[in-house]
């Protein structure tokens, strides 16, 4: 007889980086997992750069081109779910950067890693398999985070940064939750519509309608998870869909569930949503307005 499968566990935890990176990075999270049986989960339409540290062999089985097929993989903004089986034990970190922080990270536009499967050793070389030693010589979480925070300091803040216009239009369509128009965004950057939409889409990954239709699908998630979740045609009113029908369509092509299919209990979505302190007003950004309304 074969050994007994160790019980369900999962045991995560997530901090917010050093201050002084809150512009290029939005999260850490640490996580431990072990399933008995092969699971199907499902990762959300990101509106950010998700890289995956993993820390023992990884037990996910992605269909073949989807970017989490990779060992330690790094995933660009992306405008549908991706979906992904997993059974045994998983062990790793996540960082979710801001398209800022992956520019910078990187060194290279945000669209040549969408939809691609691609590793951070692909992408960071040496340093990549370095940092991953070290975070699996840690001794707890907390030790990992510290190490994070000072690896991604030596090798963030004095990188190139995207234009200034990129990074305030995307973070404008992210804080307002999408409701910014791409006109209004154009017009505070001095560029045509044309011209501000393909340079968003090289840089940033998508063109700034998506991701502004990703926002307002993460801020109706966001309610509708929350304590008190408003009833579905409210939602749909306060995120600005159209009508109910509008708000399920989108969810269902973001997310791949309906909002009732969410709440439903044993679902099992991966959302990155962002950090409100990373996506807090600075310098940079200023106020965002929208009708001359600024932003929370």
């Amino acid at each position: 007889m074969g050994e007994t499968p160790p019980p369900d566990h999962e045991y995560w935890t997530t901090q917010a980086p050093d201050r002084r990176l809150a512009r290029w990075v939005s999260f850490y999270l640490d996580f431990q997992r072990t399933t008995r049986v092969p699971e199907t989960r499902t990762v959300a339409a990101l509106n950010s750069v998700v890289m995956v540290i993993d820390l023992d062999t990884p037990v996910r089985h992605p269909a073949p081109s989807s970017p989490l097929a990779t060992f330690s993989p790094v995933i660009g903004l992306s405008n549908g779910p991706m979906t992904y089986e997993r059974i045994g034990r998983e062990r790793g970190v996540i960082v979710e950067l801001t398209p800022l922080g992956a520019r910078a990270l990187f060194g290279l536009p945000l669209r040549e890693i969408g939809h691609i499967r691609v590793g951070i050793d692909d992408l960071l070389g040496a340093r990549g398999g370095f940092l991953r030693e070290e975070l699996q010589e840690a001794r707890d979480s907390n030790h990992r985070f510290r190490i994070l925070d000072r690896r991604l300091s030596s090798l963030l803040l004095d990188e190139p940064e995207l234009p200034k216009s990129l990074d305030r239009s995307w973070r404008c369509l992210t804080m307002s939750g999408g409701i910014v128009k791409v006109d209004a965004l154009a017009d505070r950057a001095g560029l045509s519509r044309q011209h501000l939409s393909t340079r968003f889409h090289r840089e940033i990954g998508l063109p700034p309608k998506a991701v502004g239709r990703i926002a307002r699908c993460h801020h109706a998630i966001r309610l509708l998870t929350g304590t008190t979740p408003p009833p579905l045609p409210t939602l749909a009113a306060l995120c600005g869909y159209t009508d109910q029908a509008h708000l399920h369509r989108d969810f269902r092509l973001l997310i791949g569930r309906t909002p009732t299919a969410l709440l439903r209990p044993g679902n099992a979505t991966d959302f990155y949503l962002g950090s409100l302190i990373s996506l807090r007003p600075t310098p940079l950004t200023g106020t965002c307005l929208e009708e001359g309304r600024p932003l929370p």
